[in-house]
């Protein structure tokens, strides 16, 4: 009986290689060779520049930016996986944790607002202390 299951899944080239998975901009970048453990030069495919690593805010500001070659289309598909990332950062929804549990410093001790003369005399001992 054969196995059903292509050599070249994902499944499989995840176990193979492991770590982090590629971001989506090395869609329009060719990996080059291994600069550091997991850590490749990067090419763009349209223009054929070359990124010693492939950093992907650099990749990106290429592609939205710099690259001359590239096609209208690849650029505006770019910029709205950029604004779609921040967009996501600016809502919270990447925390693992809410903080609505959480319990904070003022719920062990009672705050009171301190006289004038007990701030100066806070100050001062602060002063002469440094």
């Amino acid at each position: 009986m054969t196995d059903c299951t292509p050599s070249n899944s994902k499944k499989n080239k995840i176990a193979i290689y492991g770590g982090r998975p590629k971001k989506p901009i090395w869609r329009f970048f060719e990996q080059g060779e291994e600069i550091d453990k997991g850590h490749y030069i990067a090419i763009c495919l349209a223009c054929r520049q070359t990124f010693r690593p492939g950093k992907t805010t650099a990749m990106e500001k290429h592609i939205i930016s710099n690259c001359l070659k590239v096609d209208h289309s690849i650029c505006e598909a770019v910029i709205y996986m950029v604004e779609a990332r921040e967009r996501e950062i600016s809502s919270g929804a990447n925390i693992k944790r809410q903080n609505n549990d959480q319990t904070i410093l003022e719920d062990f001790y009672e705050s009171s607002d301190l006289s004038k003369e007990r701030k100066e005399d806070i100050d001062t001992a602060l002063i002469k202390a440094f």
